[in-house]
């Protein structure tokens, strides 16, 4: 049983990471829970399924699951029947489910609704040969919440740039204030420079690998495909065998 959590900050290439590792996972023959807990949801999309009803939309389940007294949250709700029923399978079996956003301004925090995805990534894994991918919100939100708790390997995906490099350094102290002990990184739109081999190079965390830039990313977006179908496989299969020696399986 794998649970693995992917961050990085805005635009850095998560959700196209988590579609392809899912992807690879199912085919060799892992049953595979794809969770978006990204406010922009685009998981699915990426994961060729449509009409996955947010999690976040559940409001009279959450009330009834997730408060108790006083205004206050219940440690473990009941949350088993609601993950089999909210998601939905893709072509290759993968199992997505999608935690949703706060849809207008004055909804006040989203404190009932992480209380809610917590307890279902502490439900969600049942047997062995399972593995949990989460993609998680743009920058370090989700971690500073506690969400990730729990998952057996942090992957932060940076492209190779100075910011890109800082928002890792935050997700690393993060990780860490909040019991995750294995961070792996992935270097997304990778462009060969003396400086980018550099900022590669000096990576204080284990390299999962490294994903080439390619314009094939750009067409799956504008042609609305999952990346799977049109990118080159190998540096995710690399990553994928790298992620298994990490988490020793």
């Amino acid at each position: 049983m794998v649970k693995l959590a992917v961050s990085g900050k805005g635009g850095v290439g998560k959700t196209t990471l988590t579609a392809v590792l899912a992807h690879l996972f199912a085919r060799d023959g892992y049953n595979v829970i794809a969770i978006d807990a990204d406010s922009d949801m685009n998981l699915p999309s990426a994961l060729g399924v449509k009409d996955v009803k947010p999690l976040s939309g559940l409001k009279d389940v959450i009330e009834q699951r997730v408060k108790g007294p006083l205004g206050t949250y219940k440690v473990n709700p009941k949350v088993d029947d609601v993950f089999e029923a909210y998601s939905v399978r893709n072509e290759d079996g993968v199992r997505v489910a999608v935690l949703g956003t706060i849809e207008k301004g004055g909804d006040g925090c989203f404190c009932p609704e992480n209380a809610f995805l917590r307890a279902i990534l502490r439900h969600a894994i049942f047997r062995e040969n399972d593995v949990l991918l989460i993609d998680m919100e743009a920058g370090i939100e989700h971690l500073g919440r506690g969400t990730a708790k729990g998952v057996d390997l942090l992957i932060a995906v940076v492209e190779p740039g100075v910011r890109s490099f800082e928002t890792l350094s935050r997700i690393e102290k993060l990780a860490e204030d909040i019991g995750i002990d294995r961070v792996g990184v992935v270097v997304n739109k990778y462009i060969e420079t003396e400086r980018s081999r550099e900022l590669v190079e000096n990576l204080d965390k284990p390299l999962l690998g490294v994903i080439p830039y390619s314009q094939a990313f750009i067409e799956a977006d504008l042609e609305n495909l999952p990346p799977y179908r049109v990118v080159d496989l190998e540096p995710f299969i690399e990553i994928k065998n790298n992620i298994l020696r990490m988490v020793d399986r």
